[in-house]
């Protein structure tokens, strides 16, 4: 009786047990196919966001180098700019030491200066005045050369007053000036 009580397999027994476990591995498959697609489209979701903040970042990189340069740029302007103005402190030391310069470079001899103090309005003052008198007569060229020197000077400089007249005796391009006012743009 032993081997009655002793289970045979049998073909379909085989047949029904391999079936079950064919379906037990496909929907094992399918599942671990699902749950492997999900993590997948996660990590293309994470690797997509990366490659957007580093494409923002090499965009990012790239403005700031434009900045950078505007920035460069702008500080040569500014300091033009700066140069520009004199200082009320400094305005009068420079101006003399420009004027003579350029009298010097000119030829134009200078017998005197006085400095017009600058009007106050309000809590700034108005540009400053220099005057000056020169030696006549003078060459003319000489002058007109003193003229645009001074006028092309930084800190700015600007003639805004000046008498000529011919001599008596007219020898050459000699000129006889009056006083020159020269206006000192300051800060």
């Amino acid at each position: 009786m032993k081997k009655e009580q002793q289970k045979k397999l049998t073909a379909t027994s085989v047949r029904n047990v391999l079936a079950v476990l064919l379906v037990l591995i496909i929907i094992g498959s399918a599942t671990a196919f699902y749950f492997g697609l999900q993590i997948i489209k996660s990590y293309s979701l994470e690797v997509a966001r990366t490659s957007a903040d580093a494409s923002a970042s090499a965009e990012s990189i790239t403005q700031l180098s434009g900045l950078k340069q505007q920035l460069a740029d702008g500080e040569v302007l500014v300091n033009k700019a700066n140069k520009l103005f004199a200082t009320p402190a400094t305005y009068q030391s420079q101006a003399l030491k420009d004027i003579n310069l350029y009298a010097s470079q000119t030829g134009v001899k200078i017998s005197s200066i006085e400095s017009a103090e600058p009007a106050i309005t309000g809590t700034e003052p108005t540009n400053s005045s220099e005057i000056i008198t020169v030696e006549s007569p003078v060459s003319y060229a000489s002058l007109l050369a003193f003229i645009n020197s001074t006028e092309g000077n930084l800190p700015k400089m600007q003639i805004t007053g000046i008498s000529i007249e011919r001599p008596v005796a007219v020898s050459g391009d000699q000129i006889i000036t009056g006083k020159i006012t020269i206006t000192v743009s300051t800060r």
